[in-house]
């Protein structure tokens, strides 16, 4: 690659978001010269970016041939701005990336296959499965390797749920129910739940209602034998219906959630505004750091007539399929993947390690992370979402918040609210066909 070319690289993907260069030094007598060979390595998640940094300076202390220059991107901006690096040739030659964009980026064309690496490694072994079940989640193949796995958990107010005699965390929609009503008092500011319609992230909130009372489709996914999105199924619509009543009847949560987003939430239960809250693993941190550690309780989202499913996630590192330094990104990942340096990272994120090694750390012993490691550990509860298909990134981030706003707010019904999302679903897989 021509010094011109990596000037444009650096020069758009600056424009793209703010850049931080981090020299890395990488020791392989094949690459040994003068002058380090460089390569690109892209961050696009608003978390974790001084973990990152500090991995990479100690990288750059063992090693002596490879320098990592780290560009972080706006995560609420990633998709166009990834897509418009890809098609112009400008993408990292490595980066972060998440489950609900994997399919999307790997379907482009855009991501390097894999399997070849792992094979060649071993890393595998040394990943636990749920998160190696993602790296898969297009067309079978490995996409990334992950560094992070997380599902979608109930966080608590331990002082609020004191203060109001609860013992513990609700079980079934029910208690929930019945927990959001004592938390609540607006006379103080003080709501017992948040249902947020601002955020591509809050997809999993209303959707949990759906699936335990309607359940799931064929191997765990969102559709049936024929191929048909279940969620529209009038089951699924009265669990939305349930879920819909905390904010619109009930009222357990601030009138502005319907368009709050996932950091209006998380301040305000940092603020102790609320009592509950729905979200990924970085709330295991973000909201210790907030409200003390000693206040925060993790619970597993609630039991409904139809059972008990988990969302669950993770992030990974993958590779540019155009990158002419693949073996370099692959040293550069796999130094990341060592189990004391994704322990490290993942502690300073308060999420959950993907490798195996790292999950012996006495931190994740607290007990805050023992719901969400049984949840993990559950593979018959875990949905298969949608994530597998073309498309479902935007679908997530961009479709599904404007429908929860205007069901919410009162502008469509709970039923045309499941056959829109269920519309949107069935022609993801159409075009997937």
């Amino acid at each position: 690659m021509t010094s011109k070319r990596q000037a444009e690289r650096r020069s758009i993907l600056r424009g793209l978001a703010v850049a931080a260069t981090i020299p890395t030094i990488f020791a392989r007598p094949a690459w040994s010269q003068a002058n380090p060979l460089k390569i690109t390595f892209g961050w696009p998640f608003a978390n974790g970016t001084q973990g990152v940094e500090e991995l990479a300076k100690r990288f750059s202390e063992e090693k002596r041939s490879i320098q990592v220059e780290v560009q972080v991107i706006p995560q609420a901006q990633v998709l166009p701005r990834l897509t418009t690096a890809f098609t112009g040739g400008q993408a990292p030659d490595c980066l972060g990336m998440s489950d609900a964009w994997l399919a999307q980026f790997a379907g482009g064309g855009w991501l390097s296959d894999l399997e070849d690496l792992f094979l060649a490694s071993g890393i595998e072994k040394e990943l636990v499965p749920a998160s190696m079940q993602l790296a898969r989640l297009y067309k079978g193949r490995a996409y990334y390797a992950g560094f992070v796995v997380e599902p979608y958990a109930v966080y608590y107010n331990k002082k609020h749920f004191a203060e109001a005699g609860i013992s513990q965390p609700p079980r079934d929609v029910d208690e929930f129910r019945n927990v959001a009503l004592k938390l609540t008092n607006r006379a103080r500011n003080r709501y017992g739940y948040y249902a947020m319609g601002g955020s591509g992230w809050q997809f999993q909130q209303w959707s949990t209602w759906m699936v335990n009372h309607g359940g799931l489709g064929i191997a765990n996914t969102m559709y049936d034998a024929q191929g048909k999105c279940v969620l529209s199924g009038a089951k699924h619509i009265e669990g939305l219906q349930k879920w819909l009543a905390l904010y619109q009847v009930d009222k357990v949560s601030p009138p502005a959630s319907a368009t709050g987003t996932f950091q209006d939430q998380t301040n305000a239960f940092n603020a102790g505004q609320l009592g509950m809250v729905m979200g990924w693993g970085q709330y295991l941190s973000t909201l210790a750091a907030g409200i003390g550690e000693e206040n925060l309780g993790t619970a597993m989202p609630p039991t409904g007539p139809a059972g008990q499913f988990f969302f669950y996630g993770g992030n990974g590192f993958a590779i540019n399929k155009n990158t002419p330094h693949r073996d370099a990104c692959w040293e550069f990942i796999q130094y990341m993947l060592r189990p004391e340096n994704n322990a490290r990272w993942n502690q300073q994120g308060g999420a959950i390690p993907t490798a195996r090694k790292a999950w012996s750390a006495e931190w994740l012993k607290a007990p805050k992370f023992a719901a969400p490691m049984e949840m993990i550990n559950r593979s018959s509860a875990l949905v298969n979402n949608p994530r597998y298909l073309p498309g479902y990134g935007s679908f997530q981030t961009q479709f599904a918040p404007e429908q929860i706003q205007r069901t919410l707010l009162g502008k469509q019904t709970a039923g045309e609210h499941a056959k829109a999302i269920a519309g949107a679903l069935d022609e993801l897989k159409s075009k997937a066909s």
